[in-house]
């Protein structure tokens, strides 16, 4: 009984937690293009696809944060489903087909989120160099190890999913054998 207890409190702080970063990452995103200006110089630590040496217009910070929006939509569809996954947790529902179909959906949300994470960085290369003389536009593409663990991770969650509807349906047969 106490673990159930544990599980359900656990489950419910990490919904409160996606909840607060499905509202917490775009204001940060907006906020962050909004000030880019005074929050980023030369020697900034702060990744970005191509280097930038100017102050960038109200317009490109817009398309900049447009083209951010691309996989965050993913990430937060996979916020979503993992705090879905968590409220399913906290009201004692382990093995059922909703949990499954988070898992499934988690799973596919991290491919996606890898694949539009490409596209937007070589938008991004794109949309900041929009200002550049001729001869100095940029587009990059680059994949990273990050990128193929987390496709990898999407993957065994996928996997994951799979086992576990697996299992739910041997539970239901066995619980209709009498």
């Amino acid at each position: 009984m106490e673990n159930t207890q544990r599980i359900t409190k656990a489950s419910r702080r990490l919904v409160r937690v996606c909840t607060g970063l499905i509202y917490f990452l775009p204001v940060v995103c907006a906020a962050f293009w909004t000030f880019f200006n005074e929050l980023y110089d030369s020697t900034s630590m702060i990744p970005l696809p191509v280097p930038v040496s100017h102050a960038l217009p109200g317009l490109t910070r817009l398309l900049a944060f447009l083209v951010e929006l691309i996989p965050l939509t993913a990430l937060i569809y996979g916020l979503l489903r993992l705090r879905d996954l968590f409220r399913y947790y906290e009201k004692g529902m382990i093995f059922t087909a909703n949990n499954v179909a988070c898992y499934r959906s988690l799973g596919k949300a991290l491919i996606a989120w890898v694949i539009c994470d490409v596209v937007k960085n070589s938008l991004l290369s794109i949309v900041l160099t929009l200002n550049n003389p001729p001869g100095r536009k940029m587009i990059t593409l680059g994949l990273y190890s990050s990128d193929f663990t987390a496709v990898f991770v999407g993957i065994v969650i996928l996997t994951i999913a799979w086992v576990m509807d697996e299992g739910r349906r041997i539970q239901e047969d066995q619980a209709l054998i009498i």
